[in-house]
């Protein structure tokens, strides 16, 4: 190699590894310190952390707002949030990073690997249907959806205490089951500690080891941590949680023993490494640690049923901009997030704030729409011209029930048909057009699945479909 080469070579190997917030400028003003600093004061949050992704770069980052309302004390770039359920996509691509080492199978039975605890007969008669891939895309039907934060001086259960039911809040009883393993989808959180139990049994290292170690360092995400606020090894840059009035939760900052469902730290920067990363291995282009087909194995849809998408940890639900996207949001107490990334093209946004639901959520939904409009990424349905057949849109209309357990109504207006009600568990009721995309199928604009009619025994049924996958569901009719 010449020495111009080897000095090439340097450079981008500098690049490659240096921080985000190096490497890439904050060239497009998405959002200016003045508008951010509006979105605070008018729904009362108290900080945020945002980075946006264009074409496999961070194109836009800001931080805005104080770790501790009132105190004076600015969030930064490096400042680290509790990212509540964020921490479930990274729990799953460690399994499926130890699945391509050989150490595991995602279809293997979660008994196979658990020493420390077991799956009792009482709770699980088949323990063999208790797999890492049905518990990672919650369609294991276990039990314990989320759970409470313990802080400083509190009396914080083990993650095993967690799955016994013991000291913990919300459950007195064991996990169980709700349903039989693989027939519907429920959000299990401890689902989660199952596998956090497994993965540190079948390594000997705790999951905040493994994490540091598999993905973490690697990707120099050097503000975020697994490791929780009573250990030594915690981060010491970090947002305090609040409640609603904008006080400070307790200590400011929650302790998770349930790790794999709840217990990462992070912030924006990190995770759009993360993001990027996941995104360049879709694409198959060079990545450091994550390879495409663990990217593809955790973004895979495993379900459609109740919740219209879900793979291994990523949700696949997400429809902003009529894009296809792998994503995750994060609720605990005082704090949260939303991280999403898009299959293809290298786009996603990641954003972070340390206040209640009331004040945070809005402040996330504003800072996408505006993210997805500015950056003009929205696409529309692929209308087709063809007439829809006046017999179709006579069978459609009708009250049908979706997975979750509420009426949708379709009903025809001029040769079109509309819709009200909720196509997704976690959206507002709304109305809206069905688009005509031939073959018997329609479209929702920001819904990420297709609609088609289907009659069993005499009775008809919405089929809930997802192009590019194999799995199905249904909305059955209302009763009368």
């Amino acid at each position: 190699m010449t020495p111009i080469n080897k000095l090439v070579a340097f450079t981008l190997l500098l690049l490659w590894y240096a921080p985000l917030e190096i490497a890439h400028a904050n060239d497009n003003q998405l959002l200016s310190q003045a508008e951010l600093n509006e979105l605070l004061k008018e729904y009362k949050l108290s900080g945020v952390s945002v980075a946006v992704i264009d074409d496999f770069n961070v194109v836009y980052s800001a931080t805005a707002g104080e770790k501790v309302f009132g105190s004076g004390d600015s969030i930064n770039q490096s400042t680290a949030f509790s990212t509540a359920s964020i921490s479930k996509p990274v729990t799953a691509l460690l399994a499926a990073m130890l699945e391509e080492q050989g150490k595991l199978s995602l279809d293997d039975s979660v008994a196979k690997y658990l020493t420390r605890w077991t799956l009792q007969k009482e709770q699980f008669p088949n323990p063999e249907e208790i797999t890492f891939r049905r518990l990672l895309s919650h369609t294991a039907g276990t039990t314990q959806s989320g759970f409470a934060d313990f802080y400083k001086g509190d009396a914080v259960p083990t993650a095993i205490d967690s799955l016994n039911g013991v000291n913990v809040p919300r459950y007195d009883s064991p996990i169980s089951l709700a349903f039989k393993p693989g027939e519907s989808w429920s959000y299990s959180g401890g689902g989660y500690v199952i596998v956090q139990i497994a993965l540190e049994d079948l390594t000997g290292k705790t999951l905040p080891e493994l994490a540091e170690e598999m993905l973490f360092k690697p990707l120099n995400m050097v503000n975020t941590t697994m490791y929780q606020p009573d250990s030594p090894l915690f981060l010491q840059n970090v947002a305090s949680v609040h409640h609603d009035d904008l006080s400070v939760i307790q200590s400011g900052y929650p302790i998770c023993p349930q790790i794999a469902p709840s217990g990462m730290w992070s912030n924006a920067l990190d995770m759009a490494t993360l993001i990027i990363e996941m995104q360049r291995a879709l694409n198959g282009d060079e990545t450091k640690v994550i390879s495409q087909a663990v990217a593809r194995n955790t973004t895979q849809i495993e379900t459609l049923d109740v919740v219209g998408g879900w793979g291994l940890g990523w949700m696949r639900l997400e429809a902003k901009g009529n894009l296809e996207w792998f994503s995750h949001g994060g609720s605990n107490t005082g704090t949260g997030g939303q991280i999403m990334g898009t299959m293809r093209d290298g786009r996603g946004i990641a954003i972070f704030g340390n206040g209640g639901n009331p004040a945070r959520i809005p402040v996330i939904e504003t800072v996408i729409a505006t993210v997805v409009e500015k950056l003009d990424w929205k696409k529309s349905l692929p209308v087709v011209k063809q007439q829809v057949p006046l017999e179709l849109l006579n069978d459609f209309e009708g009250k049908y029930l979706a997975g979750f357990g509420e009426t949708i109504e379709i009903s025809k207006q001029n040769n079109q048909l509309f819709y009200q009600g909720r196509l997704l568990l976690w959206s507002h009721i709304e109305s809206g057009e069905l688009v005509y995309l031939g073959n018997g199928e329609f479209g929702v604009e920001g819904y990420p699945n297709r609609l088609s009619l289907e009659t069993v025994s005499g009775k008809k049924r919405l089929k809930v479909s997802r192009k590019g996958s194999d799995k199905v569901s249904y909305f059955e009719s209302a009763p009368e």
